[in-house]
């Protein structure tokens, strides 16, 4: 299953470039589906990415993400996820993040997901499964876009910060 969506955010790119790929592993600071995100740890790193992956802290447990490509000059970043809580019948997930230039201060933001679902499963559960990953791609999106314009956390974020699964999440990677 793929699900790609786009967004214009009116900041530059080399401002974006340095929220999704240079600071990679700071997700945590404007993603509101991230409680708190840090640096992977002694894995090989792709040439030229700043880091070789994050872990990050959700609703639903730890996940890591590897990055498997990174082209600073294209402006693109994609990785692979993992984690405990992912269902068995989940074969993979990976995720791609894209820059493009609109003008200098507008930029087309693209993020694409593919999952790779089990049979049945992905018949089974498939279109659910793309209506929660759609949801979660659209408010990451509407999330960066508001912390690339006005250099603070969406408000989403910020309540979600506020909740006790996030203290404790914060907690244990303390």
């Amino acid at each position: 299953m793929k699900i790609q969506r786009k967004i214009i955010v009116d900041a530059p790119i080399d401002k974006l470039w340095d929220i999704l790929g240079t600071n990679y592993a700071d997700a945590g600071v404007w993603n509101s589906a991230v409680f708190i995100s840090a640096q992977t740890a002694a894995q090989p790193k792709v040439a030229s990415a700043p880091v070789s992956g994050r872990v990050c802290q959700t609703s639903l447990g730890p996940f890591t993400e590897t990055i498997n490509q990174f082209d600073e000059t294209a402006h693109r970043i994609g990785y692979t996820a993992t984690g405990d809580a992912m269902p068995g019948f989940v074969k993979g997930l990976h995720g791609y993040w894209s820059l493009n230039r609109v003008s200098a201060n507008r930029t087309e933001v693209n993020m694409m997901l593919t999952v790779d679902i089990a049979f049945p499963f992905n018949v089974l559960m498939g279109w659910m499964m793309k209506l929660q990953f759609n949801g979660a791609i659209k408010s990451s999106l509407g999330d960066l876009k508001h912390y690339a314009e006005t250099g603070k956390p969406h408000p989403r974020k910020i309540k979600a910060d506020g909740t006790k699964k996030a203290r404790t999440a914060r907690q244990a990677m303390a």
